[in-house]
């Protein structure tokens, strides 16, 4: 068995209306309207060796297998306004 990290960052320009707030479980999420959104990761697969390949999470089997693999996973978010 080997450990693999993945590091991921994004940076989404929200509304002023999201807010971070903690959700009742005691995450910290963002809420959008009257929903509560978190983030994962969420692997997707292609069969081609196209560039242009289209990837998806279509292969139930292969993103299943591989999120099975998810040994711990933490979001961080952090609201800062724009200048």
């Amino acid at each position: 068995m080997k450990n693999l990290s993945v590091l991921i960052r994004a940076e989404l320009e929200i509304p002023d209306d999201w807010e971070l707030v903690e959700h009742p479980s005691g995450m910290q999420v963002l809420r959008v309207g009257d929903q509560f959104v978190d983030f994962d990761i969420a692997p997707l697969t292609t069969k081609s060796t196209a560039p242009d390949a289209e990837w998806s999470d279509a292969d139930i089997k292969v993103v299943g297998e591989v999120l099975d693999t998810v040994v711990g996973i933490d979001a961080e978010l952090e609201i800062q306004p724009l200048h």
